[in-house]
């Protein structure tokens, strides 16, 4: 394809080619940061004969990303592009993607939280204003910052999930999982919702320690962990202290009855 005349398009493609997390996500913020210079050069991008061709290499993958980029970078033009683009020809792997992301016109940020960061809840969850409630609060602990957060994904939860959040680092997003509807146990209601909190600034944890990997790696899960119990603290001081007196003495008897077991 040809340069753009926004050099951060061409390096978000690169990226993409290349497989390197880094040059996606910095590309990433840099258009969404000058978005007057990033939407023509999207739009110059999808204007293109290319899409109608057999998707080789990473052909596919670009349709995509610039299609989410730009709903991401302004929601009446990207409307406006998915109506010209279904009436050009496009070969049927890019159709395919086209109508996937066209049903993002349905969604709409449900809040907004910290520098103006869009919050998109799925519609199966009913309780938007709990879940609303809950991340405005927690976005106002102290020394916390969502700077460069390009969205929040709350997704319920289902069987098959292996998480209960993630960093999508490429775009610097946060998802969170959250159940239909909250237990009726009341200390089970109670320690779910201390846990979405832990997870929610453990993620966030993700984003200020600045990690590229996907997937869940050692070195970084701990220091995500350490940023989430530092929030908590700050959350909630008098609870996370009762806390540690409790759990601390549990934990070294456990540790204590490991080395005599081996």
């Amino acid at each position: 394809m040809s340069s753009s005349k926004f050099p951060p398009i061409d390096r978000l493609l690169r990226g993409v080619s290349t497989g390197h997390v880094e040059t996606v996500r910095d590309a990433w913020r840099e258009a969404l940061a000058d978005r007057s210079e990033a939407l023509p050069a999207v739009l110059e991008k999808l204007d293109s004969s290319a899409w109608s061709e057999n998707p080789r290499g990473p052909l596919a993958e670009y349709f995509g990303i610039l299609l989410s980029l730009l709903d991401e970078l302004d929601r009446p033009a990207f409307a406006s592009e998915i109506t010209r683009l279904k009436a050009v020809k496009l070969h049927p792997a890019h159709k395919r993607t086209l109508d996937l992301l066209s049903e993002r016109l349905n969604d709409s940020p449900a809040a907004r939280v910290g520098p103006d960061v869009p919050v998109y809840i799925a519609s199966v969850l009913h309780n938007h204003a709990d879940i609303c409630a809950s991340l405005e609060t927690w976005s106002k602990t102290k020394g916390l910052s969502l700077e460069q957060v390009t969205r929040i994904d709350v997704i319920p939860l289902t069987p098959e999930l292996d998480f209960v959040g993630l960093y999508r680092v490429n775009i610097s997003g946060i998802v969170l999982v959250w159940p239909r509807q909250e237990d009726r146990n009341g200390l089970v209601r109670w320690f779910s919702r201390l846990y979405r909190e832990f997870t929610f600034y453990h993620e966030v944890g993700h984003h200020l320690c600045g990690h590229l990997e996907s997937g869940s790696i050692a070195e970084q899960e701990y220091e995500a962990d350490k940023e989430g119990i530092r929030f908590m603290r700050r959350a909630h001081p008098i609870k996370m202290s009762l806390a540690i007196a409790v759990l601390w003495p549990i934990a070294q008897v456990l540790k204590a009855y490991k080395r005599l077991a081996k």
